[in-house]
């Protein structure tokens, strides 16, 4: 793809600050996480990038490696990271955003049931222990290999101070694996999800155009999610035509129940 390729000495970098509050109201809506929507954003930047560059995205096989936690409960008091990685397919191929949410839960879910974290956290233990080419070779075998980086990671949702000046934001910078021309990284901080975009100088000439492919697609991704919502709320175009060409019956007056002895015989003149 244009984003990978032999890497220069020099590099690109820029940022961008979206609310969080406005990503977890799209999770609550589609029942996702917030790494699914940040991965269904980046795939219709990214379609719209390739578009820009007259490449088509749907021959494309473009995957993602996405850091993923792998502390466990005995892990909590101990310090250092425990981090692995999946690798995720993008459905490139998918114009509609609420379709390639989807498809991306659809596999992170997959990949959260088959525990691919952790064989690939256990790859990496076994490199202490087996030769580097072994180990090159296992991972690209249970991977393959990986078009760009995507990672997300959880920061304090309170305002931190430097020499007693609040911190705006903190935009991370995942470092370039070798033929990777772009890393994207994420950091949650105080209301706030913060973008950090690391490109390669030559094959990434535009960063600032993808950035703004990112803003474009997430509100695709927003609007897209609202029209559900209201769908949701108001029922499907269907059931609204039935709803409208229904007649309008008059309702039956109701006929009060009759009581037995109404149909008693009445008292003969002698009985009287």
């Amino acid at each position: 793809t244009p984003l990978n390729g032999d890497l220069s000495p020099h590099r690109r970098i820029d940022w961008l600050t979206m609310p969080l509050d406005d990503v977890r109201e799209l999770r609550g809506v589609l029942g996702c996480t917030v790494n699914d929507i940040v991965l269904a954003t980046v795939t219709g930047a990214l379609r719209r990038y390739f578009f820009r560059r007259r490449v088509d995205p749907t021959k494309l096989d473009f995957r993602v490696a996405a850091p993923v936690s792998v502390r466990r409960a005995e892990d909590e008091r101990r310090q250092g990271n425990h981090v692995s990685t999946w690798i995720v397919r993008l459905p490139l191929a998918v114009s509609d955003p609420i379709e390639q949410i989807d498809a991306i839960h659809e596999c992170t879910e997959e990949l959260k049931r088959s525990r691919a974290a952790l064989g690939a956290d256990t790859v990496m233990k076994l490199a202490e222990w087996m030769p580097p080419t072994w180990i090159a070779a296992g991972a690209s075998i249970a991977s393959g290999p990986a078009n760009t980086i995507v990672t997300n990671v959880p920061g304090p949702q309170f305002p931190l101070y430097v020499v007693g000046a609040p911190m705006l934001g903190m935009y991370p910078m995942v470092p370039l694996l070798p033929g990777i021309g772009l890393g994207i990284a994420l950091m949650s901080y105080d209301g706030k999800l913060c973008w950090g975009f690391n490109a390669d100088y030559e094959l990434v000439s535009d960063l600032r155009m993808f950035r703004e492919d990112v803003c474009v697609a997430f509100e695709e991704l927003r609007g897209a999610t609202v029209a559900r919502f209201i769908e949701r709320r108001t029922g499907t175009p269907d059931e609204r035509e039935i709803a409208v060409d229904a007649p309008n019956e008059k309702p039956k007056p109701q006929v009060p129940a009759r009581d037995p002895a109404d149909d008693a015989p009445l008292p003969s003149a002698a009985e009287g």
